[in-house]
């Protein structure tokens, strides 16, 4: 029971740092937007590329001394309690995190770290609402496995996210935003309606597997879980004196 809950604080810890970087992603990226045209480096000298690299590090070495020290103390004997937000957490956290990252390596090969910045205020600014469907269907598929139900399935989540790339947040967005203006005037409306569905279609592909192993995990923790609570408990019992 105690490598139970160790597994589930972990992974509780490990999500909640994941989700506290994207929100400073998000604020940082959406401060540099409304900068002047043309200048679109991030406030406060943090770029992207430093946010997302520090918030996989953080997450990682939180989740991990998390784990340690639940496994050392042990904690409630109540798993179930846990179990569902174990899984949503960090599912929500890696949808949201995981696809701008790995656009990382791709965009630094062919440009440098300093056009990452102005690719990640793309993506948050054209395909920001797909990112919040995929999370948010992810994470929905995390509840239900961990229910016991019937999931909605990765096909499912893929194609809907890639429909939604078909509407970029950019047209939607107040053109006083420098960004979007800039959006509007060099890259053209008929390419904001082709090229974020292709590359949302592309990213999204390598998390059909991770979404169908998420079925293993779950069914197998909730097996743990039961056969955990079957096992009987010892209970001690002060010895007798002797007349």
């Amino acid at each position: 029971m105690n490598r139970i809950f160790a597994r589930q604080v972990g992974r509780l810890v490990f999500g909640g740092v994941l989700l506290a970087g994207v929100t400073w992603l998000v604020a940082v990226l959406g401060a540099g937007s409304f900068a002047h045209p043309g200048r679109y480096h991030p406030p406060l000298g943090t770029s992207a590329s430093e946010i997302i690299t520090l918030t996989w590090i953080a997450a990682i070495a939180a989740g991990a001394i998390a784990r340690a020290i639940a496994g050392r103390f042990g904690g409630p004997r109540s798993p179930d309690a846990r179990f569902a937000a174990s899984l949503i957490v960090p599912t929500a956290g890696i949808a949201l995190l995981l696809p701008v990252t790995l656009h990382l390596p791709v965009v630094a090969l062919l440009a440098d770290l300093e056009f990452f910045d102005v690719w990640a205020m793309g993506s948050l600014w054209i395909t920001g609402l797909a990112h919040a469907v995929f999370a948010g269907l992810c994470a929905l598929r995390a509840h239900e496995l961990a229910a016991g139900k019937r999931a909605v399935s990765p096909y499912a989540i893929y194609f809907a996210t890639v429909l939604t790339a078909c509407v970029p947040v950019v047209f939607l967005a107040d053109a006083r935003v420098a960004f979007v203006a800039d959006m509007d005037l060099y890259v053209g409306s008929e390419a904001l309606l082709v090229i974020p569905p292709i590359l949302v279609a592309f990213t999204a592909l390598p998390f059909l597997r991770l979404l169908r192993s998420m079925q293993r995990l779950a069914e197998r923790e909730r097996t743990e879980i039961a056969a955990a609570q079957q096992l009987p408990r010892a209970i001690a019992v002060p010895a007798r004196r002797s007349a």
